[in-house]
């Protein structure tokens, strides 16, 4: 990720590039930003990693005005801490260019009506991560009690279609390729043991960056985003 920003530079008025992913849900996949790019960030660099989000969200997913929330401890006003409640403020100024919605908490990640979820790199690679790892256990949790007896394993039988699109919506391989959005060039990082499916649907994502003009998409709401908190152009 270094070696990117240095290569490319940030967009003029991104401080910090995010590291954004495509998590799977309840209704649809929703984009998570940032999951590891910075685990100390400020209000600016989240309302930065909405813009962001929501610009991915477009491009990757196909939505034309995706519901941005933030992610924190409670919905209530002045619920979580100063970084949050900064974030907050400042996300409520932005409606003429995305669509924030308001605070998420951690049960709501996974209903499915949130299209974007902001946090710092810090909760976020936390988030990505124990997501990830639940879904492997639900997984292999339901293939040891499935495989238990032989009644089971009848029952397993007649429902190895539904097992087998379960393993297909919950697997990373459908969304691979975790973009460094904020930069002036696309790059995507991806797993050094990914598959042909998963190399196939990062190649689809950033065939699909560049036909939105995502970069450019972000140049213009960025600086937009900027006059309206009264962000001063980085050094």
């Amino acid at each position: 990720m270094a070696g990117g920003t240095l290569r490319m530079r940030p967009l003029p008025g991104v401080e910090r590039p995010a590291l954004a992913t495509i998590v799977p849900s309840r209704k649809q996949p929703f984009v998570l930003a940032d999951v590891g790019a910075n685990p100390e960030s400020t209000a600016e660099n989240l309302v930065h990693n909405a813009v962001l989000g929501s610009n991915y969200a477009k491009a990757a997913l196909g939505l034309e005005r995706p519901r941005v929330a933030l992610l924190t401890i409670g919905t209530e006003e002045g619920k979580g801490n100063s970084l949050i409640n900064a974030t907050h403020h400042h996300l409520q100024k932005l409606t003429s260019v995305i669509n924030y919605v308001g605070p998420i908490e951690g049960f709501q990640l996974f209903d499915g009506d949130i299209d974007v979820v902001i946090c710092d790199g810090f909760v976020g690679n936390i988030v990505l991560k124990s997501s990830e790892a639940l879904f492997g256990f639900i997984g292999s949790t339901i293939k040891e009690e499935l495989l238990r007896n032989p009644k089971r394993k009848i029952g397993a039988a007649l429902s190895a279609s539904a097992f087998k699109d379960m393993k297909v919506r919950l697997s990373p391989d459908q969304h691979a390729g975790a973009p460094l959005l904020g930069l002036q060039g696309n790059i995507l990082k991806s797993h050094g043991s990914s598959n042909y499916v998963a190399i196939a649907n990062a190649l689809r994502i950033a065939s699909n960056l560049v036909k939105h003009d995502m970069i450019d998409s972000i140049r213009n709401e960025i600086n937009l985003a900027n006059e309206l908190i009264d962000v001063e152009e980085p050094a």
